[in-house]
């Protein structure tokens, strides 16, 4: 399976033929560290990266290398210095420009990495996703040293980092970090003198949710304990890059017309950063992307369901009487009068997440929105 990963990558690649040892003497900190934890807890599987070191007022231009990675019993881990192919971003992504297949794949390039990997310029460290492959288990620990080389001479730094591997995602089809299902009013708040929004329904599973991990665990499992909110993998195909499905259905099951989803306000919706949007009657709103991980943009997006400038759809007694019992009495007063005509506009359905997907395939997003009717 082809993976796919940013232009950072292919930056540090090239790096290696970028450092030229001055011939003046310069000056050689003693207290060069890397800035940060001091111990990195880093996913299996993930791609993360570190701050960069403190150089000590030491001469520039510097060259930083690797050259041990120790176990808790100090033996070399050798897998951590072998190298595979990666497909990377030879030009940034642009989602204003790059809108089809032929313009994204044009961008892409090839770079040859190593599960964990130093910016040879500042020190900045990196875990590629290959660390999924290194025989890894949550807890393991690890001790880095490094090289840092200058026009004075080099120093060795014994433990520059410690990093400790926790329960990884790569291997899994996605990461969610947030997730939540909404109904979005619209009404005139005389207070403000101005037209507002408000959520009287806002069920969410993000940090902000005491059982945030049950709940993602639960969706992430597929196992029908999440019927508001569910993702999940419905095919392997394509090999290379996803397609995705979103659903917004009604407290009866029914599908929300998906040539109506659109931009919630000024804010990003998948539909920007994918290509080829198909909308059918039965599978909802589907887009596409040729590679992974996807988003490229790691960031929240958002995304709405059709306007109703009426109540019809939408059951406001039930609606009312689960916000106050889901808020206190004080700040529940608006439900009391926003569905009045004086002071109603509108409403909607509202979807905020921050999901990436890792591997290709089709998956399906799927929000069960209730007292709400699609027709």
């Amino acid at each position: 399976m082809k993976k796919f990963f940013p232009i950072i990558i292919l930056a540090l690649v090239c790096l290696n033929s970028c450092f030229k040892e001055s011939q003046l003497q310069g000056y050689l900190g003693t207290n060069i560290y890397l800035q940060g934890s001091d111990t990195l807890v880093v996913p299996i599987g993930q791609q993360v990266s570190t701050q960069k070191a403190w150089l000590d007022n030491s001469t520039k231009p510097v060259k930083f290398e690797i050259t041990n990675i120790r176990d808790k019993f100090g033996e070399r881990k050798e897998e951590f210095f072998k190298t595979s192919p990666l497909t990377v971003w030879n030009v940034p992504y642009d989602y204003l420009t790059d809108t089809t297949r032929a313009l994204i794949e044009a961008k892409l390039g090839s770079a040859v990495v190593s599960p964990i990997m130093i910016n040879e310029v500042n020190g900045q460290l990196y875990t590629m996703p290959s660390t999924a492959e290194c025989g890894l288990t949550a807890g393991d620990i690890f001790n880095v040293d490094v090289r840092m080389s200058n026009s004075k001479g080099s120093i060795d730094i014994q433990d520059y980092a410690v990093i400790s591997f926790a329960a990884g995602t790569s291997n899994d089809q996605f990461f969610i970090e947030d997730f939540v299902n909404g109904i979005c009013v619209e009404y005139f708040d005389a207070t403000e003198n101005q037209v507002v929004n408000i959520f009287p329904y806002y069920d969410q599973i993000n940090s902000s949710d005491p059982n945030f991990e049950t709940r993602r665990a639960n969706v992430v499992a597929d196992n029908g304990k999440e019927p508001g909110m569910v993702f999940h993998k419905i095919a392997d195909t394509p090999e290379n890059g996803v397609q995705v499905w979103y659903k917004m259905l009604d407290k009866n099951g029914k599908l929300y017309d998906p040539s109506k989803y659109t931009n919630y306000t000024t804010t990003l919706s998948y539909f920007d950063v994918g290509i080829d949007r198909v909308n059918d009657p039965a599978k909802g709103m589907g887009v596409s992307f040729p590679m992974t991980p996807w988003p490229v943009l790691d960031q929240h997006y958002y995304m709405r369901g059709e306007y109703n400038s009426d109540l019809s759809r939408l059951d406001t007694d039930e609606l009312r009487r689960y916000y106050q019992a889901h808020t206190d009495k004080a700040s529940a007063a608006w439900s009391t009068s926003i569905f009045d005509a004086e002071h109603f506009r509108g409403w909607y359905v509202r979807l905020r997440t921050k999901i990436r997907i890792y591997e290709p395939g089709t998956y399906e997003l799927i929000i069960t929105v209730p007292f709400t009717t699609a027709d």
